[in-house]
């Protein structure tokens, strides 16, 4: 898998360079959730989930997991690779067992991603990104709302501001 030469090139342990995505989603879920919720006024039925790169990997396969309690999901170039197509599988799996996806999304990344080897060429940031979007169109569920867009310009560190600011007018409007 190119991830995995990826690793190896930032000389991160196998063990902590990708997975772990259940455990995480088990402490968000028992640890940090109930924690902030006993600290604030929290409505848990907007709860969202906000990921970057390889933490959009992770947001896009918390949406398919029938444990999250997130109904919006905030996405930034999302590191598709992972997995060697794992969030298709996800996706898939989703699909055979569910006739709907009730949830809000907002997909962004920088249309200068594309053109960046590592980011587009390894990490499948903006067509990993815009494949799944399509997929999500096909399946016509009816409680889906979702918005993909490129921003011209624009790549993986300075679309953040951008996609951040359109994320939350689009998954929390007026």
């Amino acid at each position: 898998m190119l991830l995995t030469k990826a690793c190896r090139d930032y000389q991160s342990p196998a063990d902590r360079c990708t997975g772990g995505a259940p455990r995480f989603l088990n402490v968000i879920l028992s640890e940090l959730v109930p924690l902030v919720t006993a600290r604030y006024p929290v409505d848990t039925s907007r709860l969202g989930l906000f990921g970057v790169s390889a933490g959009g990997f992770f947001a896009s396969w918390a949406m398919f997991q029938p444990v999250s309690p997130f109904k919006k999901y905030l996405i930034s170039s999302p590191a598709m690779a992972y997995g060697d197509g794992e969030i298709f599988r996800q996706e898939s799996r989703w699909a055979a067992g569910h006739k709907d996806l009730p949830v809000t999304i907002y997909f962004g990344a920088g249309g200068l991603e594309i053109q960046n080897q590592f980011l587009e060429g390894v990490g499948q940031i903006v067509s990993g990104m815009t494949r799944l979007a399509g997929v999500l169109t096909g399946r016509t569920y009816p409680g889906l709302r979702m918005l993909t867009e490129v921003h011209p310009g624009m790549g993986h560190a300075d679309v953040l501001g951008t996609v951040a600011v359109r994320g939350l007018r689009f998954l929390y409007p007026k």
